[in-house]
């Protein structure tokens, strides 16, 4: 099955000069179905907050930000709600209010009736507890009590603290678990949704995989040809990006918003460093790479520091602050957006690459050195050669 999904990749690869050509009628066919209009039904019932407000966000399948925001008193027990979403099933989050707080619980709606049960069944805390007859929702409760069947017993004061290994282990178990449902729009929703958190080579193959079970409505949705995408490219860039690799050649603007590509570096050993202003592990490396940069950049060393966030205003601030001296930019966009950083495989910050005058990869903290212990040894390194 990977055989088969690595062959798609390669394949997509070599006709991406021809996408160029048929990209304005592929984009207009996203638009068509972007832009599609689902009529949706919410019928609320509840034996626990009559009188009490309640709040309703439809989200974004794309971003998860709300596209659309609710609110009404409950009279009797009962209240409906009327609209449109983007898609034929959205991710819905309900809320209540008390002391100044709101308490949360997400489900996803279908398009056409819902009938949505919704009770208030700890008052002190506030706690939630919702159940629906659509299909989306199942499945999406189904992916929830997955998660807590592993995650609760790493909770503390009401967090998760989760080791790595088995964020990981829940992530495959979801995805067996929606192998169950390739013809529904919910089963599409949630697999994306495990795209946005498991940026590993594996889970990209393993959610691709899944992906190529589903049916053809499903594959040619928005939703389903965004996914397939990103993923691909996440796959790529990843390998793109490791150590022997070249350089990818980018364009972006500098603090002065003035264009700068790092081909002006070609035959200079330069560093690349994603990172961002409100990151504190980033700050925490920042007097370290300081250091480096004050100790070689005599002898030609070129860093490049990226900042992962669309406020400009507290980058310029963070800039003068610091006194970075270096070539500081930014493509001002909101985290986790940055098609660059993305194209280098980058999902995690901060993220040092070191570039010898060859243009190869020859240091990739995210793979090898997060703590930047050896990342000295290596700059040293490339100007011995």
């Amino acid at each position: 099955m990977f055989g088969c999904i690595v062959e798609k990749i390669e394949l997509m690869l070599i006709i991406r000069k021809m996408r160029k050509v048929v990209g304005i009628l592929i984009l207009g066919l996203l638009s068509v179905n972007t832009y599609s209009q689902y009529p949706f039904t919410i019928n609320l019932n509840t034996k626990t907050l009559s009188g009490r407000m309640i709040y309703l966000n439809i989200m974004n399948n794309d971003d998860f930000i709300p596209v659309r925001r609710d609110s009404a008193r409950i009279e009797n027990g009962h209240h409906k709600f009327t609209g449109q979403i983007g898609q034929m099933s959205s991710i819905v989050e309900f809320s209540i209010k008390g002391s100044g707080r709101y308490n949360q619980i997400k489900s996803v709606i279908d398009s056409g009736q819902n009938n949505i049960n919704i009770e208030l069944v700890n008052e002190q805390y506030r706690t939630l507890q919702l159940t629906s007859d659509a299909k989306g929702s199942r499945i999406y409760e189904e992916m929830t009590n997955i998660f807590e069947s592993k995650a609760n017993s790493h909770r503390v004061d009401g967090l998760y603290k989760l080791p790595t290994g088995l964020i990981t282990g829940i992530l495959w178990d979801q995805l067996k678990a929606l192998r169950k449902y390739p013809d529904d729009y919910g089963s599409l929703l949630y697999l994306y949704n495990i795209g946005r958190t498991g940026y590993t080579v594996d889970i990209a193959k393993g959610i691709l995989e899944t992906f190529d079970l589903y049916s053809p409505a499903l594959k040619n949705s928005a939703l389903g040809k965004k996914l397939y995408q990103d993923k691909s490219d996440l796959i790529s860039s990843t390998f793109g990006a490791k150590i022997g690799a070249p350089a990818r050649i980018f364009n972006v603007n500098d603090i002065e918003d003035k264009p700068f590509t790092n081909a002006s570096f070609e035959g200079q050993n330069y560093l690349i460093v994603f990172s961002a202003t409100w990151c504190l592990p980033c700050q925490l490396q920042l007097p370290k790479l300081k250091e480096i940069y004050q100790d070689y950049k005599d002898k030609g060393l070129k860093v490049i520091y990226f900042n992962n966030d669309a406020d400009v205003q507290r980058w310029k601030k963070h800039v003068a602050t610091n006194n970075l001296t270096w070539v500081n930019v930014s493509e001002r966009m909101k985290p986790a957006v940055s098609k660059i950083q993305k194209s280098f495989g980058v999902f995690a910050i901060p993220t040092c690459l070191l570039v010898n005058k060859d243009g190869m990869i020859v240091y990739n903290s995210d793979q090898m050195d997060t703590g930047l212990d050896q990342l000295d040894a290596y700059v040293k390194k490339v100007f011995l050669h």
